[in-house]
Protein backbone atom coordinates (compact mmCIF):
# COMPACT_ATOMS: atom_id res chain seq x y z
CA UNK A 1 0.00 0.00 0.00
CA UNK A 2 1.36 3.40 -1.00
CA UNK A 3 0.18 5.91 1.62
CA UNK A 4 -1.31 9.30 0.92
CA UNK A 5 1.10 12.02 2.05
CA UNK A 6 -0.33 14.72 4.32
CA UNK A 7 1.65 17.66 5.66
CA UNK A 8 -0.01 19.43 8.57
CA UNK A 9 2.99 21.60 9.43
CA UNK A 10 2.39 25.28 10.11
CA UNK A 11 4.62 26.19 7.15
CA UNK A 12 3.09 23.57 4.83
CA UNK A 13 0.89 25.87 2.74
CA UNK A 14 3.47 28.54 1.81
CA UNK A 15 6.06 25.79 1.34
CA UNK A 16 3.75 23.94 -1.08
CA UNK A 17 3.17 27.10 -3.12
CA UNK A 18 6.91 27.75 -3.32
CA UNK A 19 7.68 24.18 -4.38
CA UNK A 20 4.94 24.25 -7.02
CA UNK A 21 6.60 27.31 -8.52
CA UNK A 22 10.09 25.82 -8.32
CA UNK A 23 9.38 22.36 -9.75
CA UNK A 24 8.89 23.78 -13.27
CA UNK A 25 12.26 25.54 -13.12
CA UNK A 26 14.43 22.56 -12.24
CA UNK A 27 16.74 21.90 -15.24
CA UNK A 28 16.08 18.65 -17.10
CA UNK A 29 19.66 17.58 -16.40
CA UNK A 30 18.95 17.51 -12.65
CA UNK A 31 17.02 14.43 -11.68
CA UNK A 32 15.43 13.28 -8.40
CA UNK A 33 18.48 11.23 -7.37
CA UNK A 34 20.72 14.29 -7.78
CA UNK A 35 18.37 16.28 -5.57
CA UNK A 36 18.39 13.50 -2.97
CA UNK A 37 22.20 13.65 -2.94
CA UNK A 38 22.02 17.42 -2.58
CA UNK A 39 19.85 16.98 0.50
CA UNK A 40 22.40 14.67 2.11
CA UNK A 41 25.23 17.08 1.24
CA UNK A 42 23.25 19.83 2.94
CA UNK A 43 22.95 17.72 6.09
CA UNK A 44 26.73 17.23 6.08
CA UNK A 45 27.23 21.01 5.92
CA UNK A 46 24.84 21.47 8.84
CA UNK A 47 26.77 18.90 10.87
CA UNK A 48 30.07 20.64 10.12
CA UNK A 49 28.63 24.05 11.00
CA UNK A 50 27.37 22.83 14.36
CA UNK A 51 30.59 20.87 15.00
CA UNK A 52 32.52 24.15 14.69
CA UNK A 53 30.63 25.34 17.75
CA UNK A 54 28.88 28.27 16.03
CA UNK A 55 31.80 30.39 17.13
CA UNK A 56 32.06 32.28 13.84
CA UNK A 57 29.84 33.70 11.15
CA UNK A 58 31.26 31.08 8.80
CA UNK A 59 29.91 28.23 10.95
CA UNK A 60 26.48 29.91 11.11
CA UNK A 61 26.61 30.38 7.34
CA UNK A 62 27.33 26.64 6.92
CA UNK A 63 24.31 25.79 9.05
CA UNK A 64 22.03 28.08 7.04
CA UNK A 65 23.42 26.93 3.69
CA UNK A 66 23.23 23.31 4.74
CA UNK A 67 19.63 23.52 5.89
CA UNK A 68 18.72 25.37 2.70
CA UNK A 69 20.28 22.69 0.49
CA UNK A 70 18.82 19.92 2.62
CA UNK A 71 15.34 21.43 2.32
CA UNK A 72 15.76 21.95 -1.42
CA UNK A 73 16.90 18.40 -2.11
CA UNK A 74 14.56 16.68 0.35
CA UNK A 75 11.48 18.62 -0.74
CA UNK A 76 12.01 18.66 -4.49
CA UNK A 77 13.27 15.14 -5.26
CA UNK A 78 9.89 13.44 -4.98
CA UNK A 79 8.03 16.43 -6.39
CA UNK A 80 10.22 16.49 -9.49
CA UNK A 81 9.74 12.73 -9.92
CA UNK A 82 5.96 13.08 -9.77
CA UNK A 83 5.99 16.09 -12.07
CA UNK A 84 8.03 14.23 -14.70
CA UNK A 85 6.02 11.02 -14.22
CA UNK A 86 9.10 9.01 -13.30
CA UNK A 87 8.06 8.37 -9.72
CA UNK A 88 9.16 5.09 -8.10
CA UNK A 89 6.41 4.91 -5.50
CA UNK A 90 7.61 2.03 -3.36
CA UNK A 91 11.36 2.47 -3.78
CA UNK A 92 11.04 6.24 -3.50
CA UNK A 93 9.09 5.94 -0.24
CA UNK A 94 11.75 3.68 1.30
CA UNK A 95 14.60 5.83 -0.03
CA UNK A 96 13.04 9.06 1.22
CA UNK A 97 12.61 7.75 4.75
CA UNK A 98 16.07 6.21 4.82
CA UNK A 99 17.71 9.43 3.65
CA UNK A 100 15.77 11.41 6.25
CA UNK A 101 17.12 9.16 9.00
CA UNK A 102 20.67 9.69 7.74
CA UNK A 103 20.17 13.47 7.69
CA UNK A 104 18.76 13.51 11.25
CA UNK A 105 21.68 11.43 12.48
CA UNK A 106 24.23 13.71 10.82
CA UNK A 107 22.71 16.79 12.45
CA UNK A 108 22.70 15.05 15.85
CA UNK A 109 26.36 14.07 15.41
CA UNK A 110 27.30 17.63 14.52
CA UNK A 111 25.44 19.04 17.49
CA UNK A 112 27.03 16.47 19.80
CA UNK A 113 30.50 17.40 18.52
CA UNK A 114 29.85 21.10 19.05
CA UNK A 115 30.40 21.04 22.80
CA UNK A 116 27.37 23.31 23.15
CA UNK A 117 25.30 20.67 24.92
CA UNK A 118 26.05 17.69 27.11
CA UNK A 119 26.98 14.72 24.94
CA UNK A 120 23.95 12.42 25.45
CA UNK A 121 21.32 15.09 24.81
CA UNK A 122 21.39 15.27 20.98
CA UNK A 123 21.02 11.48 20.78
CA UNK A 124 18.21 11.47 23.34
CA UNK A 125 16.35 14.05 21.23
CA UNK A 126 17.08 12.07 18.06
CA UNK A 127 15.78 8.86 19.63
CA UNK A 128 12.56 10.50 20.81
CA UNK A 129 11.94 12.11 17.42
CA UNK A 130 12.45 8.73 15.75
CA UNK A 131 10.00 7.16 18.20
CA UNK A 132 7.33 9.65 17.14
CA UNK A 133 8.24 9.21 13.48
CA UNK A 134 7.92 5.45 13.83
CA UNK A 135 4.43 5.86 15.27
CA UNK A 136 3.49 7.94 12.24
CA UNK A 137 4.69 5.11 9.98
CA UNK A 138 2.80 2.51 12.01
CA UNK A 139 -0.33 4.66 11.80
CA UNK A 140 -0.34 4.16 8.04
CA UNK A 141 -1.61 0.62 8.64
CA UNK A 142 -4.76 2.11 10.14
CA UNK A 143 -5.37 5.25 8.09
CA UNK A 144 -3.37 4.78 4.88
CA UNK A 145 -2.05 8.30 5.47
CA UNK A 146 1.61 9.20 5.93
CA UNK A 147 1.72 12.28 8.16
CA UNK A 148 4.77 14.42 7.40
CA UNK A 149 4.42 16.50 10.58
CA UNK A 150 4.17 15.75 14.27
CA UNK A 151 1.79 18.14 15.98
CA UNK A 152 2.18 20.73 13.20
CA UNK A 153 5.98 20.42 13.35
CA UNK A 154 7.60 18.70 10.39
CA UNK A 155 11.12 18.68 9.04
CA UNK A 156 10.75 22.15 7.51
CA UNK A 157 9.62 23.62 10.81
CA UNK A 158 12.48 21.86 12.60
CA UNK A 159 14.98 23.31 10.12
CA UNK A 160 13.67 26.81 10.82
CA UNK A 161 13.88 26.23 14.59
CA UNK A 162 17.46 24.98 14.39
CA UNK A 163 18.46 27.90 12.17
CA UNK A 164 17.01 30.28 14.73
CA UNK A 165 18.81 28.41 17.50
CA UNK A 166 22.10 28.73 15.60
CA UNK A 167 21.67 32.50 15.41
CA UNK A 168 20.82 32.77 19.11
CA UNK A 169 23.78 30.62 20.13
CA UNK A 170 26.10 32.77 18.03
CA UNK A 171 24.72 36.08 19.31
CA UNK A 172 24.05 35.11 22.94
CA UNK A 173 26.40 32.27 23.89
CA UNK A 174 26.75 33.55 27.44
CA UNK A 175 23.01 33.25 28.03
CA UNK A 176 22.49 29.73 26.70
CA UNK A 177 25.78 28.25 27.89
CA UNK A 178 25.57 29.66 31.41
CA UNK A 179 25.43 26.93 34.06
CA UNK A 180 22.23 26.84 36.13
CA UNK A 181 23.17 27.01 39.83
CA UNK A 182 22.54 23.82 41.76
CA UNK A 183 21.96 21.73 38.64
CA UNK A 184 25.31 21.67 36.91
CA UNK A 185 23.71 21.88 33.47
CA UNK A 186 23.69 24.79 31.07
CA UNK A 187 20.57 26.70 30.13
CA UNK A 188 20.68 25.03 26.71
CA UNK A 189 20.93 21.61 28.36
CA UNK A 190 17.86 22.36 30.46
CA UNK A 191 15.86 23.65 27.50
CA UNK A 192 16.84 20.58 25.47
CA UNK A 193 15.79 18.23 28.27
CA UNK A 194 12.50 20.13 28.61
CA UNK A 195 11.90 19.54 24.90
CA UNK A 196 12.78 15.88 25.38
CA UNK A 197 10.27 15.63 28.22
CA UNK A 198 7.54 17.20 26.10
CA UNK A 199 8.25 14.74 23.26
CA UNK A 200 8.19 11.80 25.69
CA UNK A 201 4.82 12.83 27.11
CA UNK A 202 3.49 13.40 23.61
CA UNK A 203 4.73 9.94 22.61
CA UNK A 204 2.70 8.42 25.44
CA UNK A 205 -0.49 10.23 24.40
CA UNK A 206 -0.04 9.43 20.71
CA UNK A 207 0.75 5.77 21.42
CA UNK A 208 -2.36 5.44 23.58
CA UNK A 209 -4.51 7.02 20.88
CA UNK A 210 -3.02 4.85 18.14
CA UNK A 211 -3.51 1.65 20.17
CA UNK A 212 -7.18 2.52 20.56
CA UNK A 213 -7.51 3.23 16.85
CA UNK A 214 -5.76 -0.05 16.05
CA UNK A 215 -8.17 -1.91 18.35
CA UNK A 216 -11.15 -0.42 16.52
CA UNK A 217 -9.55 -1.40 13.20
CA UNK A 218 -9.13 -4.97 14.45
CA UNK A 219 -12.80 -5.06 15.44
CA UNK A 220 -13.84 -3.89 11.98
CA UNK A 221 -11.66 -6.52 10.34
CA UNK A 222 -13.12 -9.21 12.63
CA UNK A 223 -16.69 -8.18 11.74
CA UNK A 224 -15.84 -8.21 8.04
CA UNK A 225 -14.28 -11.67 8.37
CA UNK A 226 -17.37 -12.99 10.17
CA UNK A 227 -19.64 -11.45 7.55
CA UNK A 228 -17.57 -13.05 4.80
CA UNK A 229 -17.70 -16.45 6.50
CA UNK A 230 -21.47 -16.21 6.96
CA UNK A 231 -21.90 -15.25 3.32
CA UNK A 232 -19.90 -18.30 2.23
CA UNK A 233 -22.02 -20.61 4.43
CA UNK A 234 -25.21 -19.10 3.00
CA UNK A 235 -24.00 -19.73 -0.55
CA UNK A 236 -23.17 -23.36 0.33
Amino acid sequence: MIPRRVNGGWLAKPEARLLDAMVHRVPASIGPDTLTGLGIFGAVLVAVGFALGLSSLFSVFLVFLGFGLNWLGDSLDGKVARHRRIERKVQGFVLDNGVDLIAYTLVALGFAASGLVSLPIPFILLSLYMLLSNLALARMLISGVHSLALDAVGTTELRVCFMGLAVLLYLLPGVFLAVVPGIGLSVLDCLSLLWAGIMLVNFGFVLRRDIRSAGLADQRHARQARSGAEAERTED
